[in-house]
């Protein structure tokens, strides 16, 4: 009897020891705790093998979705950074060298991964003026960040375009130059302020081009007319200085002169009058176009780099 506790005995202890060694181990290794997600880490595994990276990493992030082991995270973070997705990858190891303290080989192999990508990102610093204004959305290149007082977020050296947008407001714009271990910054004034405050507001410019042609065409057909009412004020005196007067005509030769100069000072004040109207409509379609036209909003804001530091001026146009 005692002899056969004893073969149990050690049947089971070997038994545990070929479970414990058949278990994945290591900095690269995964824990997953749902079949499903072993068997996608596994398959993530094969795939890598054989360099197919794309593919490696769906089954990867598939197991990381179903189950976020740091294992995991760190055969994801390379598959992802062989694809030359660098801000991901740098987020899960930068995961794994803070979460994986109790395996320290770990997480000194995700730290040293984590720095040597953060050498070849750019950093973009994003500084909010009103962050908590209502429907406030803020894009930093292809994604959504979550709106702070201060959003600093990793990008590949590029040009980054920089969104704000408030519902109701004109959306505040900035493409940013992005190089590869520098920092750049852009600060957001408030988007939710009503016009008048603290964006300069004007008016858009082909309304405003618009609007001045008509003015300047109602202020030129004015001008005229007051030259062609001047001009008809001078020929009704010439023909008073020549006694053109009915009491005074004594010939056909004298009335058809007083005529001819009394039809042409008619014809100057037609004009004057004409030009008159002319010029006040234009004038007044000039002052509703204006008036009437959308307005923009024209923002200054700092933009600052490592070697360089300007001002960005942004808008609707």
């Amino acid at each position: 009897m005692l002899i056969a506790m004893r073969g149990l005995v050690i049947a089971t202890v070997l038994a545990v020891t070929r479970i414990a060694v058949a278990e994945p181990a290591g900095a690269g290794a995964a824990e997953p705790g749902t079949t499903e997600a072993s068997a996608a880490f596994q398959r993530g595994r094969e795939l890598a093998k054989l360099g197919r990276f794309a593919e490696a990493c769906v089954e990867f992030g598939r197991s990381y979705e179903l189950d976020p082991a740091l294992g995991t995270a760190v055969n994801l973070a390379d598959c992802l950074e062989r694809q030359g997705e660098l801000p991901r990858a740098w987020l899960l190891f930068d995961r794994v060298a803070r979460d994986a303290q109790g395996v320290q080989s770990r997480a000194r192999l995700a730290r040293e991964r984590a720095d040597a990508l953060l050498a070849r990102l750019a950093t973009v610093i994003v500084r909010l003026r009103e962050p908590a204004a209502p429907g406030l959305a803020v894009r930093i290149g292809d994604h959504q960040v979550t709106p702070a007082a201060a959003i600093r977020d990793l990008v590949e050296p590029r040009d980054v375009e920089v969104v704000a947008t408030v519902p109701g407001r004109p959306a505040f714009r900035a493409v940013l130059h992005a190089v590869a271990g520098a920092t750049v910054t852009v600060e957001i004034p408030a988007l939710s302020a009503p016009p008048g405050d603290a964006a300069a507001t004007r008016r858009r410019r082909p309304f405003v081009y618009l609007a001045g042609g008509l003015g300047a065409a109602g202020v030129i057909g004015l001008g005229a007319s007051i030259g062609f009412g001047l001009q008809a004020r001078g020929i009704y005196r010439a023909a008073l200085d020549h006694e053109c007067l009915a009491t005074r005509i004594t010939d056909d030769a004298g009335y058809r002169a007083c005529q001819t100069q009394v039809d042409r000072a008619g014809t100057a004040a037609d004009r004057a009058t004409a030009l008159a109207i002319a010029g006040a409509v234009l004038a007044a379609a000039a002052a509703a176009v204006f008036l009437a036209a959308p307005e923009e909003t024209i923002q200054i804001a700092p933009v600052a780099t490592a070697r360089e530091l300007g001002l960005g001026v942004v808008g609707r146009f």
